[in-house]
């Protein structure tokens, strides 16, 4: 029964990590620039769910309204942020780029400070899932199912976008050859600006979704992007099929790493980056420069 708990478990953390993870990738992807300020932007977005869900809007529609605007929220904080930020870095030395993440980290994490103090949030779960399920001998709270589900279909989303998708084609196209794709008609200001959009959508969701687990801290800025950038280089920079992949190896190396030794946990995660490396320095399913 353990052993179910554990799994499930790991789903659930894969499929959040997953969805983090995936827009770093994408912003890598298209624009080469490494988003070290990821992390501290979902950060924001666990405390803008919590503001939304508790603050704003108490009571069972917190949630949802919260599902909805988050995400379109973080949205428009990454058009905004790739249009007067980024923009003007993507032909910049690596230092600059760098030195612009760090600087975007200090400014929301004051921010984050600056509305909601140095506490962390609790975020409740909604009551509007019923009872526990029963699977295999245990209670699995129903709100797990519902992580599961929103993230393969956000999962089933993505692929079909950058699969199946004109827009999917140039994304493809920027990532594989940047200079190509212009010479061709392609617009690298608006394709960079979208991508940037979708990648903060995507941890908006990832936040909300995770809010009620794990609640909103002013230190999960920092685990929560070494773990991205964990399945960025684990999967291979740039591929949705390595995040998927990667999400799910650490999302299980977690859950069951507790059950050996809990206090090493987050070790064993930088264990499997480190031979991942050796092995394969380009990721699992990385391209080949």
């Amino acid at each position: 029964m353990l052993i179910t708990l554990q799994i499930v478990s790991a789903l659930v953390t894969a499929g959040i990590l997953f969805m983090q993870a995936a827009g770093l990738t994408l912003i890598f992807g298209v624009s080469r620039v490494l988003n070290l300020a990821h992390g501290s932007l979902f950060m924001l977005a666990l405390f803008m769910s919590y503001a939304v869900s508790m603050q704003v809007i108490s009571g069972p529609a917190g949630f949802w309204i919260a599902l909805l605007v988050v995400p379109l929220a973080m949205a428009a904080i990454g058009v905004v942020v790739e249009v007067l930020l980024f923009r003007r870095i993507y032909q910049a030395s690596i230092l600059v780029q760098v030195l612009l993440t760090i600087g975007i980290i200090y400014v929301v994490g004051d921010l984050v400070r600056l509305g909601w103090g140095l506490t962390s949030k609790s975020v409740p779960t909604p009551d509007l899932f019923g009872a526990p399920i029963q699977l295999m001998g245990i209670f699995i709270p129903a709100y797990y199912a519902f992580v599961l589900a929103v993230s393969a279909a956000v999962a089933a989303l993505l692929w079909f976008i950058v699969q199946k998708t004109t827009w999917g084609l140039l994304i493809r196209a920027a990532a594989q050859d940047r200079t190509m794709s212009s010479a061709l008609g392609v617009n690298p200001s608006l394709l960079f600006t979208s991508v940037f959009g979708l990648s903060m959508w995507l941890v908006g969701v990832a936040a909300v979704l995770y809010a009620p687990i794990g609640g909103a801290s002013p230190g999960s800025d920092v685990e929560s992007m070494i773990e991205a950038f964990a399945v960025v280089v684990i999967g291979g920079l740039g591929s949705i099929w390595g995040a998927i992949a990667a999400a799910l190896m650490i999302g299980f190396i977690k859950a069951f790493g507790i059950l050996v030794l809990p206090q090493y946990a987050m070790s064993f995660v930088f264990v499997l980056m480190a031979v991942i490396l050796v092995i394969r320095p380009r990721g699992l399913f990385g391209a080949a420069e």
